[in-house]
């Protein structure tokens, strides 16, 4: 993504949009931090095509619930759960040890997306050092 260390919503939903157009039917999507942040919010301010059969969202930020997560930019909507397009699976992950982003914004959006099957790791750290076979066993059960 363009950027990265000074993300820019506007330039990271064009290269989503244009990312996306290139997928089949019954994609599976995978954001990371501030990736799955935007993806979630891609997803339920725009009109998406093609079909999204997955969402995995690991360690994100849930910006605007405190004064440490303030921007507006990627703020999400209070309704942007039932803005989502149908997608059958949507998985969170988040460890209880990451020093990013606090525990508390995995709470919220498991409050907000109560239909989601949830992971909490217990010493993964934000950057989940140890690998993550269980985003790997669920992706491949999610075929």
């Amino acid at each position: 993504m363009p950027v990265p260390e000074n993300p820019n919503y506007a330039q990271w939903k064009d290269i989503l949009k244009e990312e996306l157009s290139n997928l089949d039917d019954n994609s599976i999507l995978i954001g990371h931090s501030l990736g799955g942040s935007v993806l979630l919010k891609y997803l339920s301010e725009e009109n998406c095509e093609p079909s999204i059969s997955s969402l995995f969202i690991m360690g994100a930020p849930y910006w605007g619930l405190d004064e440490d997560w303030p921007s507006k930019e990627f703020q999400l909507s209070d309704d942007f759960a039932s803005r989502l397009p149908e997608i059958s699976q949507i998985h969170l992950y988040q460890s209880r040890n990451d020093e990013i982003v606090p525990f508390v914004h995995f709470e919220c959006y498991a409050y907000k997306l109560p239909h989601a099957k949830t992971k909490i790791l217990e010493n993964s750290g934000h950057l989940f050092q140890q690998d993550l076979p269980e985003l790997v066993y669920d992706i491949k059960s999610s075929k």
